[in-house]
């Protein structure tokens, strides 16, 4: 059976919504990729619960699908109210306290501890998604004392921010390294950091990892991170624009600004990109969409983006499975479009100095576009051969075929990558049979397609180093 011909990717988060067998079921039928577990909720418990149902679901579908475990990191939070909401008003005192105590519309308790040391007079603490401002007046050893600038109703354990403010607690805390722990014993294949701020987290983190072959992606969400991009984008596997926290400490002005230019750096260093975050927001509550978040998810796509991402969509929303399909439609829809393949990111590569590999998927890049092949076919056991194809942006489509199922389900992150397990390693200068065969028995080709075959030979020390054009039949 012909697979998706989607270039771009969709990850989608599990949550109460969507994580009964069936609707993974669903939800892998039409065309889930990644799925996403927020270790920011729930236990260990139940989140094992969750990814035994992701691989049931997904031999059951017969696509594998990734699971990516996207780490909490040093979110701060307000505690609880005796009675919530609260409401606060411009100019009314309130206080913020490292103290456990029950919260009313004078004071409320935090998550985190070091607050008083972090924020001095005159720092903003944005509360909400920064729908609530407050302006530090005073602090003591335990308590932040601030004037409501914008006020609002405040429910429990709402979310802080601190624009421009330098917080001590490392981006990987105690629970996240619990976390990734029961995340690495369980097989996740993605591990996302959130809050990264430098790219020494990211090396603390795979060190963490070891020799397993789980990729780390950074999530960029501070403006701490931008000043240390590069950096970052070296050190990570991945990137996620992450604008829900990114948004609220710059303007929201400049986030569209700052998504182009992190996935443009992401696209020259051969990074792989998720744009995340109220992508589709009213299908929380609504069966379509606005055309307003129709053109956002369409701009991440022209953007160049690898995946983009639901969030409380699927995990909790009213439409997990129509706003699935509902990204898989405008995903579609933009890649259709005739200045789609503008995007060109071989200019990224005019001044380097390639090795076998690149140089091997440059020419399968050109050769593709003369001949209209139906597929670049790549054999490849670790994925990196795949990826250095799909950083190419290629028109045509790309099969990789691994043996290793590991291999397989990273490779569903990366744009315009079909992955398929095949159970012999073929020598393409003897087995074209086989491999024609095996492509018309998936349903991959029929007679008359031309393909471009990519591999690398048995006598080579590593790396890709042969390239052959083929047609079927």
């Amino acid at each position: 059976m012909m697979m998706s011909q989607r270039k771009a990717k969709i990850v989608a988060t599990i949550g109460p919504a969507c994580e009964t067998e069936q609707m993974l079921i669903r939800l892998i039928e039409n065309g889930l990729d990644i799925a996403r577990l927020n270790f920011s909720h729930g236990t260990h418990e139940e989140h094992l619960v969750k990814i035994k149902r992701i691989r049931q679901a997904a031999q059951k579908t017969g696509k594998e699908v990734a699971i990516l475990q996207d780490l909490q990191g040093p979110k701060i939070r307000i505690g609880t109210f005796e009675d919530p909401p609260i409401q606060l008003r411009p100019g009314d005192l309130f206080t913020i306290t490292t103290d456990d105590v029950p919260g009313n519309e004078n004071i409320v308790s935090t998550t985190y501890q070091h607050l008083p040391k972090d924020v001095k007079p005159g720092d903003y603490i944005l509360v909400n998604d920064g729908l609530i401002k407050l302006l530090v007046q005073q602090t003591t050893d335990r308590d932040v004392f601030c004037e409501v600038i914008n006020g609002g109703s405040l429910y429990d354990r709402k979310g802080i921010n601190l624009p421009g403010v330098k917080i001590s607690e490392p981006s990987l805390t105690a629970k996240d390294r619990a976390d990734l722990d029961f995340g690495l014993k369980h097989g996740v294949d993605y591990v996302a950091l959130s809050f990264v701020r430098d790219a020494e987290s990211l090396y603390e983190v795979k060190k963490i990892i070891g020799d397993r072959e789980v990729p780390v992606i950074a999530k960029l969400e501070k403006p701490e991170a931008l000043d240390n991009l590069d950096a970052i984008i070296a050190a990570a596997d991945g990137v996620m624009v992450a604008r829900g926290d990114l948004g609220v400490e710059i303007s929201a002005a400049r986030v569209p600004v700052v998504q182009k230019q992190i996935i443009e750096k992401a696209l020259a260093a051969g990074k792989p990109v998720i744009t995340a975050t109220q992508m589709l927001d009213s299908m929380m509550v609504h069966p379509v969409p606005t055309r307003a978040e129709a053109s956002d998810v369409a701009n991440a796509i022209f953007d160049g983006s690898d995946a983009v991402m639901l969030s409380g969509e699927t995990a909790f929303g009213k439409f997990p499975l129509e706003s699935l399909r509902t990204m898989d439609t405008i995903i579609r829809e933009s890649e259709a479009a005739p200045s789609y393949f503008r995007l060109n990111p071989v200019k990224f590569w005019e001044d380097r100095q390639l090795n076998f590999s690149q140089s091997v998927c440059e020419s399968a890049y050109y050769s593709s576009k003369e001949i209209k092949a139906r597929w670049i076919v790549v054999f490849t056991e670790t994925g990196s051969t795949a990826r250095i194809m799909s950083n190419l942006r290629p028109e045509t489509p790309i099969l990789a075929l691994t043996g290793n199922p590991e291999t397989l389900r990273h490779l569903q992150l990366f744009w315009g990558v079909q992955p398929a397990l095949i159970d012999k390693k073929i020598e393409i200068t003897r087995d074209m049979q086989f491999l024609e065969e095996f492509l018309i028995n998936g349903g991959w080709v029929q007679s008359g397609d031309k393909i471009v075959v990519i591999a690398g030979s048995s006598q080579a020390v590593g790396g890709t180093n042969m390239l052959r054009l083929h047609q079927v039949g």
